[in-house]
């Protein structure tokens, strides 16, 4: 009986998870010519950054705009660490993480509503004192973005999280 030799895939670091997971989205195209971001079919470790992309989705289904999300946010987490003389902790990235957030946030109002309209379960804020208390609550534009910013950033947390779970496993 012959057994496995092939090495079991490990993360060494939050950087080294986020290249593997960056990497493991491939941009894919509908045969109506829309684009969304999937898991190649090669991923290493697909069940452990599978599990890391559902811990982003806050209880929604998966959908285009999480996976797009997190192809971004693990891109641009990664711009923040390098170049660096030693790697980044998990303080460090979760330290950048509200910047990031903001930068990816979309601040146009139409777009931040049709995000809002594309999933009704996102009309709530988690954290009201922190992201919509000093908003006008005449301004649904402006709450729209807020509700967003919010969830942009729960997910680099959530993203963050797992894969450092990852890398103590």
């Amino acid at each position: 009986m012959e057994t496995n030799t092939a090495p079991i895939p490990t993360v060494s670091s939050i950087e080294a998870g986020l290249t593997l997971l960056a990497s493991s989205l491939v941009l894919a195209t509908r045969t109506d010519g829309t684009e969304y971001r999937m898991f190649r079919e090669d991923c290493p470790m697909h069940d452990d950054l599978q599990e890391v992309v559902r811990s982003a989705h806050s209880g929604e289904l998966p959908n285009d705009w999480r996976y797009g999300m997190t192809y971004t946010l693990s891109n641009a987490l990664l711009e923040y660490s390098q170049p660096s003389p030693t790697p980044w902790t998990l303080e460090d990235f979760q330290g950048v993480v509200g910047e990031v957030a903001e930068l990816h946030t979309d601040h146009a109002y139409s777009r931040a509503l049709g995000w809002l309209a594309a999933n009704v379960n996102r009309c709530h804020f988690d954290d009201v004192e922190a992201y919509a208390s000093d908003c006008n609550g005449d301004d649904l534009g402006q709450l729209a973005i807020r509700r967003q910013l919010e969830e942009v950033a729960f997910m680099a947390h959530a993203i963050l999280s797992g894969l450092d779970a990852l890398v103590s496993a």
